[in-house]
This record gives C-alpha cells, sequence and structure tokens, in this order.
C-alpha cells in the first residue's frame, strides 16, 4: 500500500503489485484483498504464490518473482478463496499467464522498469466543485515508474471507477505525491531525487530530470493545463 484518500466516506487506496496488477482498492470493514495469495484479480493469471519460507533449501535460494525455483511450494490463485475477498477496483495491468517479463530494452539491472506496472505512490480526490470540469469526480494517482499522472473517472454515484484513465503530465520522473490548490485549479507533485525511471522510448533513464522537486501544474481554460514552474 501506498497511498490511502477518502471519498465522501469511502476510502481508496493505491497498491503496488508484484510484477503486475498493481491495484486501486476501495477499502471496506472486514474486507480481504488477497495478497499473497492473490495479485490483482482473482483470475489465474500471471500471479502465483511463491512461498519460499516453506522451501527445504530457503536460505540459500535467490529471490525471483517471476522464475520460481525448484522446490518451492506455489499456490494458483483460483486454489485459494475466501468469502471475504474483495477484488480491485482497477489495475495496472493484467497479463496472460504466459506473460514475458524480460524486456532487452531494460535489462537485467533494470528489469523491473519493463514490467506491467506503473508503480502508483499517492492517491488523491479530485472533487465534484474543481475548477477543471473533466476532472471533477475522479481519483488522481502519482506513478513512479512511468512518470505521469494517473486520472481515473469515477461513476455518478461515487463508489466504482468509470471508463479508463488518462496519462497525463508525462515526463523522465519519479512522482512521489500530488496535492491541489483550494480551487482545484493548480496540481502540485513533489518528485524524488533518485530511483529508476523510464526515458519516452520506455528504455531505463540515467537520472531524473527534476530531481527532489515541486512541479507546479496549472489549469488555463483556454489551453487545458501545463506545467507552470518548479
Amino acid at each position: 500500500p501506498q497511498g490511502l484518500c477518502f471519498v465522501n466516506d469511502d476510502l481508496y487506496s493505491c497498491e503496488q503489485g508484484p510484477s503486475s496488477d498493481d491495484e486501486i482498492n476501495h477499502l471496506m470493514p472486514g474486507g480481504n484483498y488477497g495478497w499473497p495469495h492473490v495479485a490483482g484479480f482473482r483470475d489465474g493469471q500471471a500471479y502465483v504464490y511463491a512461498n519460499y519460507s516453506a522451501a527445504p533449501d530457503c536460505q540459500s535460494l535467490a529471490f525471483d518473482p517471476n522464475v520460481i525455483p525448484e522446490g518451492v511450494p506455489v499456490q494458483h490463485e483460483l486454489e485459494w478463496f475466501d468469502p471475504d475477498f474483495i477484488p480491485p477496483v482497477k489495475t495496472f495491468y493484467t497479463v496472460q499467464d504466459d506473460y514475458n517479463y524480460t524486456d532487452s530494452r531494460c535489462g537485467a539491472d533494470h528489469a523491473y522498469l519493463c514490467w506491467p506496472t506503473i508503480a502508483p505512490s499517492s492517491i488523491i480526490y479530485y472533487p465534484t466543485n474543481g475548477a477543471i470540469p473533466s476532472w471533477r469526480g475522479s481519483l488522481l494517482v502519482t506513478t513512479l515508474k512511468t512518470g505521469a499522472l494517473f486520472r481515473l473517472k469515477m461513476s455518478g454515484d461515487q463508489k466504482q471507477l468509470s471508463g479508463d484513465y488518462d496519462k497525463i503530465f508525462r515526463s523522465q520522473n519519479r512522482y512521489r505525491v500530488a496535492c491541489l490548490d483550494p480551487e482545484g485549479k493548480r496540481i502540485f507533485i513533489a518528485t524524488d531525487n533518485s530511483g529508476g525511471a523510464k526515458m519516452d522510448d520506455g528504455s531505463p533513464a540515467e537520472s531524473v530530470r527534476d530531481s527532489g522537486a515541486i512541479l507546479v501544474f496549472t489549469y488555463d481554460p483556454d489551453n487545458a493545463y501545463s506545467y507552470t514552474g518548479r
């Protein structure tokens, strides 16, 4: 878990997945959100629970989330059941069981940058009376790997998400947390001073562009929204 926000009386979280299936969850009292038996939806796709601690030679094994050594007990998602399980309202991203997690663009040292995840780091709510009409009633999620803000529109009753997402404010950075001014015209985003990030072509970046900064994006009705300083 990386971030929490309230939408009226409903609590939402953003959570990082292992190597797929980052999650947006609607948190309910007594809910079981599956981990470590389930990542994302309980669909039997890609993820399996590898119980390294139960392997006879656990101390000598090198952990790999995607290539599980012989002797490590595994449990597939569909082999687990709990009546209190609550699936996420959104994942980034659900992939097929035969997904190849090795991408030559990222190499061995930065392989995680090419995994089907965004590394969500915080979540805030854009209110229904905010200054940006198309943003009203949305969740805003900062991401570390992709250097972008994801906007997820909520349903009319603000109990579910509606449609897909917008990916905005893309830059060669790691976005740690966002906040709004009282009117919702300015969006402030804090960046990390180091860590893995991606360039526009998806390959690893040697460094972040705006190290340890506060970026400011200001809404202009005539020009949508734009970067206005740091």
